[in-house]
């Protein structure tokens, strides 16, 4: 059965003079809007692709790895890295979103404007897509395991964006992707999406396992958070906070 509750998406594009990155998330599942027009990214040269891809999300032929089409998600990514590709891969498939992202950045220099500026611009497509913040359950805490790992997070969609990130993670790169980025990703993330934010790892002797364990725990909490009350359901049109406003 349909959902009576829309379809909270959003495609947005972030362009610097160091990456050129595109985002189309939605937060429900389901099809994606198309990438925005852009010089950056030209059109597939397949005609019968371009037309596709000018209705909606096609799937990225250079991403196999974090490519995952069923019938009520859509996932792709590129970013030019592989393991930050892998963490949201998983983000999006434990939350329930659909995501598209693709990147070109100054990886000649190092990943760190990429990755900054990948979790920037997914922060500000979860910020577009959620709307007006009413109806929300708006805290999330979610646990995953991923092996001897063992992560937690918890969300609060308050508009007051804030981040405690401890994952303790001790290699330098978890293949092309600095370790240190992924704390500073998920702090990116939570400025731009206006989310209080606290992850941690509790244990675990393998960094590839806490990183993405805590991604995965990540994803259970926002998909929490997110869910909307429905009518009939106490706080259900209202926007779930003291103040009246988030």
């Amino acid at each position: 059965m349909a959902s009576p509750l829309p379809q909270r998406t959003a495609s947005i594009t972030r362009i610097t003079n160091e990456t050129k990155i595109q985002v189309s998330l939605s937060l429900d599942g389901g099809p994606l809007l198309p990438y925005e027009p852009t010089e950056h990214f030209p059109e597939p040269e397949d005609r019968e692709e371009a037309a596709a891809a000018r209705k909606g999300i096609i799937p990225d032929k250079a991403a196999p790895h974090a490519t995952q089409f069923t019938a009520t998600q859509q996932i792709t990514i590129n970013t030019g890295i592989g393991f930050l590709d892998h963490l949201l891969h998983g983000l999006a498939k434990h939350a329930g979103w659909s995501l598209a992202v693709r990147a070109k950045g100054d990886l000649y220099i190092d990943d760190h404007h990429t990755t900054e500026d990948t979790f920037l611009a997914l922060g500000a497509a979860f910020t577009k897509a959620l709307g007006s913040r009413s109806s929300l359950v708006r805290f999330g805490r979610g646990d995953a395991p991923l092996d001897e790992a063992l992560s937690w997070a918890v969300i609060d969609l308050s508009n007051r964006p804030y981040a405690v990130i401890n994952l303790g993670l001790k290699r330098e790169k978890i293949g092309a992707l600095s370790t240190e980025l992924i704390t500073h990703g998920l702090e990116s993330f939570a400025q731009a999406a206006g989310v209080t934010l606290h992850v941690g790892c509790t244990y675990g002797s393998n960094d590839h396992h806490r990183a993405e364990s805590a991604f995965k725990a990540l994803a259970v909490a926002i998909r929490t958070a997110c869910t909307r009350r429905v009518a009939g359901e106490v706080g259900a049109g209202d926007i779930v906070s003291t103040k009246g406003v988030l």
